[in-house]
C-alpha cells in the first residue's frame, strides 16, 4: 500500500477532525439517508471524525469503522468518546476485510480510494461485506479539475504538484474514475453523484483556506517528488490560493463525486 501522503502526526489528525466539520452539511449528511438501526461500516476510518459526524446526525446507526493504522485508531477511539458517539473500530486491510459476507447495510468511503494503488480491490471487498440491496457511498475528488479564477502561476504549481504528488501515492483523479471503478467491483444502480462546486464572495474564504490546508498537509510529500519545486515556491502558491479572496470577481472550484451504488 503507497505511504499515506498526508503523514500520521497529530496536527494532521487534527485536520482531518476539523475536515470532516468543513464538509459536514455540504456533503457527508446532503442527500444521505440512514433508518435507525442500519448497520454502516466506515472502510479507511482513519481519526473517526467522519464516523462522529455520522453519528451524531444520524442517532441509532450502528457504527463500525477499519483502518490499518493503530495510530489513527487511538485518536479515532479518543474522538469518538469525546463526541459521545458509540463505534466498533478494527485495525484491518481494507483488501481483507475480518468480516463474514453480507455484514452490513451500508458502506462509506470518503476519500479514501485515492490513497489506494488499487482501488478497485478495495471495492470487490466492499461489496463481498454489503448485504444484499445495501448500498455503498463513495467520496473523492480528481485533483486536476482544481481551477481558479484569478489564477496566478504560483498557483498552477502548486495544483499540478499537488497533482504529481497524489498520483506517486495512489490515485489523484480518483473523483473521475469513482463511477467506474464500482462497475468493475460489481456494483448496479450507481449514481456518480458528480458536483461541480464553485466558491465566490463570502463562501470563498472559508474554501480557499481549506483547500490550501489540503496541499500544505502534503507538502513533505510534494517536494521529494523528483524535480519538485522548493518549498518556498509552493508556499507562494498557499499564500496566493489564501488571498484570492482579496482578488475582485475570484472563485476557485474543483469536482467531486459523491457516489452511490448498490449491491
Amino acid at each position: 500500500m503507497p505511504e499515506y501522503v498526508h503523514g500520521y502526526a497529530t496536527p494532521e489528525q487534527r485536520r482531518l477532525v476539523a475536515q470532516a466539520q468543513h464538509w459536514r452539511h455540504d456533503l457527508i449528511t446532503d442527500g444521505t439517508r440512514l433508518e435507525r438501526g442500519t448497520g454502516l461500516l466506515e472502510i479507511g476510518c482513519g481519526v473517526g471524525a467522519v464516523l462522529a459526524v455520522l453519528g451524531e446526525e444520524f442517532p441509532g446507526v450502528d457504527l463500525t469503522g477499519v483502518d490499518i493504522e493503530i495510530r489513527q485508531l487511538a485518536f479515532a477511539r479518543t474522538h469518538l468518546a469525546e463526541a459521545g458517539v458509540k463505534a466498533t473500530l478494527v485495525q484491518a486491510d481494507a483488501l481483507a476485510l475480518p468480516f463474514e459476507d453480507q455484514s452490513f447495510d451500508h458502506v462509506w468511503m470518503m476519500w479514501f480510494l485515492e490513497h489506494l494503488a488499487d482501488p478497485v480491490a478495495a471495492l470487490r471487498e466492499a461489496h463481498r461485506v454489503l448485504a444484499a440491496g445495501g448500498v455503498i457511498t463513495a467520496i473523492e475528488v480528481d485533483y486536476s479539475t482544481c481551477h481558479a479564477d484569478p489564477s496566478t502561476a504560483n498557483i498552477e504549481l502548486l495544483f499540478s504538484t499537488m497533482v504529481q504528488g497524489m498520483a506517486a501515492r495512489g490515485r489523484s483523479d480518483a473523483g473521475t474514475h469513482l463511477p467506474r471503478w464500482l462497475a468493475q467491483a460489481g456494483f448496479g444502480q450507481i449514481d456518480p453523484g458528480e458536483r461541480r462546486v464553485w466558491w465566490q464572495g463570502a463562501e470563498l474564504a472559508r474554501q480557499a483556506n481549506y483547500a490550501a490546508d489540503v496541499m500544505e498537509s502534503a507538502l513533505a510529500a510534494m517536494v521529494q517528488l523528483p524535480g519538485a519545486p522548493s518549498e518556498d515556491q509552493l508556499r507562494r502558491g498557499l499564500a496566493d490560493l489564501r488571498g484570492l479572496v482579496d482578488q475582485p470577481r475570484s472563485g476557485l472550484g474543483w469536482t467531486i463525486h459523491k457516489s452511490t451504488a448498490s449491491r
